[in-house]
C-alpha cells in the first residue's frame, strides 16, 4: 500500500484527510481498472492554495496558482544529475502529439494521452491501476488545426477532471476511472474544441476552448465540480453593444460571430486578489485583418477575471489587431518581486512581458527572439508597429520577425522564484507574409494568407531575469524547444527537443548538465515528484502537433523533422547509487 503521510505543511490550517484504500479489479465505462491497493487523499482547497508547499506533490498543470512550474525539490541536483536514470516507462497505446503534463497526488499518478484518453498508475512503479477511453467522433481530427491532443487534467475532492478533442469534460472518480458526470460545452463540427488542462478554482472547473483557426467565437467555461453544470462563461469577442465591441471595425457587422479568441492554455489565480488571469488567442481570420480593423478586443489578451462570475476586471492586449497569427494565448506565471504583484508572459510576437497583476498595467516588455514588426512602446504598453512589416492582399511583408512559429509557442515557460529567473523555450525563425481573401464557411478553415515562407532558423532556451528581464543565458539549438520547462530547487532547467533528447540545465549558467534519448519528439512537459522520500523525474514523449508537419519540417525549416519517429510515452527517472 502506498504511504499516507503523517503531517501535513505547519503553515496551512490542517484539513482532514481521509485514506481510503481500495481493492480495484473492475471494469469503467470505455476503460480498464486493475487490481491494486492504492490510497486516495481527497484534494481539499487548502491543498491546492497550498500546493506550493506540496514538495511530494504536483496537484495542477501548472504544479500551483501561480502556474510556475517550480519545484522545491532538490535531492536532484547540478551535483548528481548525471546519475539520472530511467526507473520505468509506460505506454499511452496511441501516436500523435503527447502534450500533457502529469499530476501526481501521494503516490498515485493521473496523466492524460492523444486521442481522449487518461490513465492512473502508481507514481513508484509505473503500474497502472485504471485507464479510460473517451469514445471520439471518427473524423475529429479534420477540426483541431494542431492533432488531437491533451495538455493535462485537473484533481480536486476525489475526482480527476479533464476536456476531450471532442468539447466534452469528464469528471472520474479517482479511485476507479469510473465517470461521476461528461458534459458537452461545446459543438466539435463547428470547429469547438478542447486540449486545455483544467484548473480548479473555489469548487469550480474551468476550461477554454480551442479552434480560432476556424469561423467561430470561443469562450472561458467554469463548472461545478460536484454537478458539471455551467455556473459562468465568459465570451472573448464581445457582442455587439458589449464592452470592445468597437473594436472590430464597421465592415464586417457578423464578424463577432466568428471572430475566434481561442482560451487553450490553463490560466493562474491569485487568492489574495481573488483573480483568475486567462490569456485568449489570435483573431479569425489569422492573417487577414482587412475586415476587422481595430483592436479586436480581446484577442491576443490576458483576461483578469471574477472567479465566481466571469467578469472582466481588467485586460492588457499584447498585439492588437493581429495580422501575423502571434496567438497571445500562451501562460501567465503570477510573481512578486521586490513587492510587486506582477504577471510574467511569454508571447509568440517574440516579448517577455511584465504586468502589473492588481490593475493590468505595462511594466516592461523584453525581445525573446528578434522582433522587428514592432519598433518599442507606448508609455501605456501599447506596441508601435512597423508598417512595412505588416501584410495586406498587396503589400508582401519581408523578413517578419518573429514568424507565427517563433517567439515563444504554448509549451510552457517556468519561473524560478528563489533565484528569479524565468527559462523560456523559443525558437528564432522570420517569414515573408502576404494575406489574402479569406472564406467563411463553417468547420473549414479561415486562414487569410495566400504566401508565406518562411527563413530557417533555429531553437533556443533562454534564461530570463525576472527583475528586470535581462537576458543571463541562451541555449541554441538546431531546432526549437517543443516541451515545456520545469525548474526545480537544485538548481536546474529540464527541458525536452523535438529530436527526442530530454536535458538537464544549470539554471544559473544554462550549461548543460545531462541528457536522455527517449526515441520520439517532445512536446509534453516535466514534472518532478517524491515517493516514500525518493524524488522522481518524469516526461511525456511522444512527437506530433503543428511543430510535428508545419514549417519545421517543411521548405526553410528542419529537414530532420519532416518524417520525425512519433511515439507515445511517460519516462520516468531518479538517481542511481554511486
Amino acid at each position: 500500500m502506498l504511504p499516507i503521510r503523517s503531517s501535513r505543511r505547519a503553515a496551512a490550517p490542517r484539513l482532514a484527510r481521509l485514506a481510503i484504500a481500495v481493492s480495484l479489479a473492475t471494469t469503467c465505462g470505455a476503460g480498464v481498472s486493475l487490481a491494486a491497493d492504492v490510497v486516495h487523499v481527497p484534494v481539499t482547497d487548502d491543498m491546492l492554495l497550498n500546493a506550493q508547499r506540496e514538495s511530494s506533490n504536483w496537484l495542477m498543470a501548472g504544479r500551483d496558482y501561480a502556474g510556475t512550474r517550480y519545484s522545491p525539490l532538490a535531492k536532484v541536483n547540478t551535483k548528481n544529475v548525471k546519475r539520472l536514470v530511467p526507473v520505468w516507462n509506460f505506454s499511452f497505446g496511441t501516436l500523435d502529439a503527447q502534450n500533457t503534463t502529469p499530476l501526481v497526488v501521494d503516490g498515485v499518478m493521473y496523466v492524460t494521452g492523444s486521442h481522449g484518453r487518461i490513465f492512473a498508475v502508481e507514481a513508484a512503479t509505473g503500474k497502472e491501476l485504471w485507464s479510460y477511453a473517451h469514445p471520439l467522433p471518427e473524423n475529429i481530427g479534420k477540426m483541431m488545426c494542431c492533432d488531437v491532443g491533451n495538455r493535462g487534467a485537473a484533481v480536486y475532492g476525489s475526482k480527476v477532471f479533464y476536456a476531450t478533442p471532442d468539447a466534452h469534460v469528464l469528471a472520474l472518480d479517482r479511485e476507479t476511472g469510473k465517470v461521476v458526470w461528461d458534459v458537452t460545452v461545446g459543438d466539435w463540427t463547428k470547429a469547438q474544441t478542447m486540449t486545455v488542462a483544467p484548473l480548479v478554482v473555489k469548487g469550480k472547473v474551468v476550461v477554454g476552448m480551442s479552434g480560432a483557426e476556424y469561423p467561430t467565437r470561443l469562450w472561458i467555461d467554469a463548472l461545478d465540480a460536484d454537478t458539471g453544470k455551467q455556473v459562468w462563461r465568459r465570451y472573448t469577442i464581445p457582442a455587439p453593444g458589449e464592452p470592445g465591441s468597437d473594436t472590430w471595425g464597421t465592415t464586417d457587422a457578423d464578424i463577432w460571430k466568428y471572430g475566434g479568441g481561442s482560451t487553450w492554455i490553463t490560466g493562474s489565480y491569485d487568492p489574495d486578489l481573488d483573480t483568475l488571469y486567462w490569456s485568449t488567442g489570435n483573431p479569425n481570420p489569422d492573417w487577414d485583418g482587412e475586415n476587422r480593423r481595430g483592436e479586436n478586443l480581446y484577442t491576443n489578451s490576458t483576461l483578469a477575471l471574477n472567479p465566481d462570475t466571469g467578469d472582466i476586471k481588467f485586460h492588457y492586449q499584447y498585439t492588437p489587431w493581429d495580422v501575423w497569427d502571434y496567438d497571445g494565448v500562451n501562460e501567465t506565471i503570477l510573481a512578486n518581486i521586490d513587492g510587486k504583484k506582477v504577471w510574467l508572459h511569454g508571447d509568440r510576437n517574440g516579448f517577455l512581458y511584465s504586468i502589473d497583476r492588481t490593475n493590468g498595467k505595462f511594466d516592461w516588455a523584453r525581445e525573446i527572439s528578434v522582433v522587428n514588426w514592432a519598433t518599442g512602446f507606448t508609455p501605456d504598453g501599447k506596441p508601435i508597429v512597423d508598417p512595412d512589416k505588416v501584410p495586406s492582399y498587396e503589400h508582401k511583408a519581408v523578413n517578419v520577425c518573429p514568424a507565427s512559429e517563433g517567439g515563444k509557442w504554448w509549451n510552457p515557460m517556468s519561473y524560478h522564484p528563489v533565484n528569479k529567473t524565468v527559462v523560456v523555450p523559443s525558437r528564432e525563425i522570420c517569414a515573408d507574409l502576404l494575406s489574402g481573401p479569406s472564406e467563411r464557411v463553417e468547420g473549414k478553415y479561415n486562414l487569410g494568407l495566400a504566401e508565406a515562407d518562411w527563413i530557417k532558423g533555429y531553437g533556443q532556451l533562454v534564461g530570463f531575469d525576472a527583475k528586470s528581464g535581462e537576458k543571463l543565458w541562451t541555449v541554441k539549438a538546431p531546432s526549437p524547444f517543443t516541451s515545456g520547462v520545469l525548474t526545480t530547487g537544485g538548481d536546474l532547467a529540464f527541458a525536452g527537443t523535438p529530436e527526442g533528447e530530454f536535458k538537464a540545465y544549470d539554471i544559473r549558467t544554462g550549461e548543460e548538465l545531462w541528457s536522455y534519448q527517449t526515441g520520439s519528439g517532445i512536446v509534453g512537459s516535466p514534472i518532478t515528484y517524491t515517493v516514500n522520500g525518493r524524488q522522481y523525474v518524469a516526461i511525456p514523449s511522444g512527437w506530433g502537433g503543428w511543430t510535428g508537419w508545419a514549417t519545421w519540417g517543411g521548405k526553410g525549416g528542419a529537414p530532420h523533422l519532416k518524417n520525425q519517429r512519433k511515439g507515445g510515452t511517460l519516462f520516468v527517472f531518479a538517481l542511481v547509487d554511486k
